[in-house]
C-alpha cells in the first residue's frame, strides 16, 4: 500500500515529500479512537466496526461538510444526503462508494434537474456526523471530535479529495499563452476553511485566502501534490 511519507515514521521522508509503503492502519487497535454512539436505541459495537476506520470516512466528512446534510426519520433513522452535480459522474460513483464502505447500507441515487442527490438511510449518520445540528454550517462553529481529527491526520489527502470534489474546483489560468492550473476552495464557514488549511498543510501544500470566502491552491509543486490525488473533476 503505497501512501504519503508524512504517513510514515520517517521525518527524513516527510521532509523530501516522498511516497514511501507503510501498513494499513488496524481497525480496533489499541489506542485508537471510536465515536460516540447515540443512536436510539444505541449500539456500541456498530459504531465500532470498521467502516469508521477506512479511508473512505475522511473523504464522506469532506463531502459532508460541503454539501450533505442529515435528516432525523422516524424510529431513529437518519437519512444522509449529498447534493452532487451531475456533470461529474465519476465522483458522484465515488461518494456513493463511500457511503457503502462507511455504513454498509444500500445508497439511493435520485436525479434532479441539473443535479444528483445520493443518500442512505441509517441509525448511526448521527453518531458518525456530530457536525450535525440546526441551521446552516457557515452559521455556526464546525469543530472535528477526537477521532474524526485522527482519521484525518492519517488520511487528509481523503479528507481535501472531499472538500475539493464537494466545494471547490481545478481550473487553468492563461497568461501570455501560458496555461497555469490552480486549485480553489471556497465555503462561507470560516471553520471549514480552517479544516482545509490544515489539512493542506499536512499534505506540504501551500494556499492562501482568496477573498472571504475562497482559499487558492497555485503554487506549481502544490498543484502537482493536489494533481496525485485530485485532479480535474468529472
Amino acid at each position: 500500500m503505497l501512501e504519503l511519507a508524512y504517513r510514515a515514521d520517517s521525518n527524513s521522508a516527510a521532509r523530501e515529500g516522498l511516497w514511501v509503503r507503510v501498513p494499513p492502519a488496524v481497525p480496533g487497535s489499541p489506542g485508537v479512537q471510536r465515536p460516540q454512539c447515540v443512536a436510539q436505541p444505541p449500539d456500541q459495537d456498530v459504531c465500532q466496526q470498521g467502516p469508521a476506520f477506512s479511508s473512505a470516512y475522511p473523504y464522506l466528512l469532506g463531502i459532508y461538510l460541503g454539501d450533505g446534510v442529515l435528516s432525523a426519520g422516524r424510529r431513529g433513522v437518519w437519512r444522509l444526503r449529498i447534493a452532487m452535480d451531475l456533470r461529474y459522474p465519476r465522483i458522484n460513483h465515488r461518494v456513493s462508494s463511500a457511503i457503502l464502505a462507511v455504513s454498509g447500507h444500500r445508497v439511493g441515487v435520485v436525479r434532479r434537474s441539473g443535479w444528483v442527490e445520493i443518500g442512505s438511510y441509517w441509525k448511526h449518520w448521527i453518531c458518525l456526523f456530530p457536525q450535525h445540528g440546526p441551521g446552516a454550517k457557515h452559521l455556526r462553529r464546525i469543530d472535528l471530535t477526537d477521532w474524526q481529527r485522527a482519521l484525518v491526520l492519517r488520511y487528509p489527502d481523503e479528507f481535501v479529495a472531499g472538500l475539493i470534489h464537494s466545494d471547490g474546483c481545478r481550473c487553468v489560468n492563461r497568461v501570455k499563452g501560458n496555461a497555469y492550473p490552480r486549485y480553489f476552495f471556497t465555503n462561507r464557514s470560516e471553520h471549514i476553511r480552517a479544516l482545509f488549511t490544515m489539512a493542506c498543510g499536512l499534505l506540504g501544500v501551500e494556499c492562501r485566502p482568496d477573498g472571504p470566502k475562497n482559499i487558492s491552491i497555485a503554487r506549481r509543486g502544490s498543484v502537482d501534490v493536489m494533481d496525485l490525488f485530485v485532479g480535474p473533476k468529472d
